[in-house]
């Protein structure tokens, strides 16, 4: 491979592994935590929650061995700041729910949960944070877009200056 290509595969494996780490891991509203005995799993779909649109909220809950729950009682409370939004108050859900929610601002937003140990009778409680951006998408997008166009630039002008011929000057 000549050496005027290395760069250009560099540029395009940067945007390849950048779209690949925004795909499976997204920033802002993914989180696991061990509470009590349980570990909880919280994600959201869409992986960046859009601010007005209504958002699915997972929670899975498994035993300290990884075993999903069959049934679990839970209640979820959502705080913006020291404002309480919404809650879910407890119910006994399978070990793999979804709850619907629109998030009506931008920013952080706190899910506090509260789990009902039935083997200890305690109630344990853990905070996970989902973050809300509503530029998100679209600062991201025209990102790789302006990446790839440059990209694709690049490959023009290489294409170009090899294929043109050195002058031939005769003396």
């Amino acid at each position: 491979m000549e050496k005027k290509y290395i760069l250009l595969f560099v540029y395009f494996a940067f945007f390849i592994g950048l779209i690949t780490y925004e795909v499976e891991n997204p920033p802002f509203s993914r989180d696991a935590a061990r509470v009590g005995n349980y570990e909880i799993h919280v994600s959201t779909t869409p992986s960046v929650p859009d601010v007005g649109k209504e958002t699915k909220v997972h929670f899975v809950v498994s035993d300290h061995s990884g075993t999903q729950l069959d049934n679990v009682r839970m209640g979820v409370k959502v705080y913006y700041g020291d404002q309480i939004m919404k809650e879910f108050p407890p119910a006994t859900h399978p070990g793999s729910w979804d709850a619907d929610y629109v998030f009506h601002k931008p920013g952080n937003h706190v899910f506090e949960v509260d789990l009902f140990d039935p083997d200890t009778g305690n109630i344990d409680t853990y905070d996970f944070n989902i973050t809300t951006l509503s530029l998100y998408d679209s600062i991201f997008l025209s990102l790789v877009i302006a990446g790839a166009g440059g990209a694709g630039g690049i490959v023009i002008v290489l294409f170009i200056l090899s294929k043109r011929k050195k002058p031939n000057f005769r003396y």
